[in-house]
């Protein structure tokens, strides 16, 4: 050192406080990116937040498309490689997505169709719209806890407890939403997709559809079925179309339209609002209609 210059010393000397710099924030802990919940559609998103509360953040992939048809971007395929957690029903729901879902992890993915036993009554067991009954979305949030729970242990015993209040939140929901419907089983209830089975069937409505599937084909036959049945309603989807409702002309009954997939809802809106939101837009309908046997509501 001392056979040195002044000049080289000075630039040794900088070199050892840079290196002694870079090793030092080497070894400090780097702020980690925030993982993300990624779901494929809203309603599965509201489920969702209720598990995951403040600490995971929950991404939505199909905004304002067909679910059936919607394929990833090169951006969004990237969003899923990085993922915490990819929660998506199924092909038999998102027929495209289900390629780039087989390239991740198994447990880095939850197919909610098949991952447990849902209600089906008064719907299409084949209809993978599960997420429109409290009761089911209660046991999508349960299998959203459980593999968080397998992804974040430390944080286990939040996010089950969280699926057990929800729950019971569900339980009381779906009575309400029961007791709501319950004076309109008898009326005819005419619906453009069998989706809607799920949230009228629990109460004892019995939803005649147009069309099953993506299919959104409305057959000559099954429209001389239901002609003149009297009184009642047809639901189609958002937004409010001239097609449905000449349609609902046709077959003599009054018309409204229902938002599944919560599109209309407030970016604050809860699974909560959308149950409520859906039954006051069939509430816009079946309020025109004489409910029967009112006081036969259940318990």
């Amino acid at each position: 050192m001392s056979s040195m210059s002044p000049s080289s010393r000075v630039l040794f000397s900088s070199a050892l406080i840079l290196l002694s710099f870079c090793l030092f924030a080497c070894g400090q802990p780097q702020p980690a990116e925030r993982a993300e919940l990624v779901v494929s559609v809203r309603p599965l998103a509201l489920i969702a937040r209720e598990i995951a509360g403040e600490e995971v953040p929950v991404r939505v992939l199909i905004q304002g498309g067909d679910p059936h048809y919607y394929a990833p971007s090169i951006t969004e395929r990237a969003l899923l490689e990085r993922a915490l957690l990819l929660v998506w029903l199924g092909p038999q729901m998102e027929a495209v997505l289900a390629k780039q879902a087989a390239s991740l992890p198994t447990e880095r993915q939850l197919q909610l169709l098949g991952a447990a036993d849902y209600e089906f009554q008064g719907a299409n067991s084949s209809d993978p719209h599960i997420w429109l009954r409290p009761r089911n979305a209660a046991i999508a949030a349960a299998e959203i806890a459980e593999r968080l729970a397998e992804l974040q242990p430390q944080q286990a015993e939040v996010y089950r407890a969280r699926a057990r209040d929800f729950s019971k939140s569900m339980a009381n929901l779906q009575k309400v939403l029961d007791r709501a419907l319950w004076g309109y089983r008898n009326v005819p209830v005419v619906v453009t997709h069998d989706a809607y089975g799920h949230f009228f069937g629990s109460s004892g409505v019995d939803t005649r559809a147009l069309s099953s599937g993506n299919n959104g084909g409305h057959g000559a036959r099954s429209m001389l079925n239901l002609a003149g049945m009297g009184k009642g309603c047809l639901f189609g989807g958002v937004p409010e179309n001239d097609r449905d409702r000449q349609l609902a002309e046709h077959l003599g009954l009054d018309y409204a339209a229902l938002d599944p997939l919560g599109e209309q809802l407030a970016a604050d809106a809860s699974y909560r609002d959308l149950i409520e939101s859906l039954l006051a837009q069939a509430r816009r309908c079946l309020s025109q209609i004489p409910d029967t046997d009112g006081s036969q509501v259940p318990g």
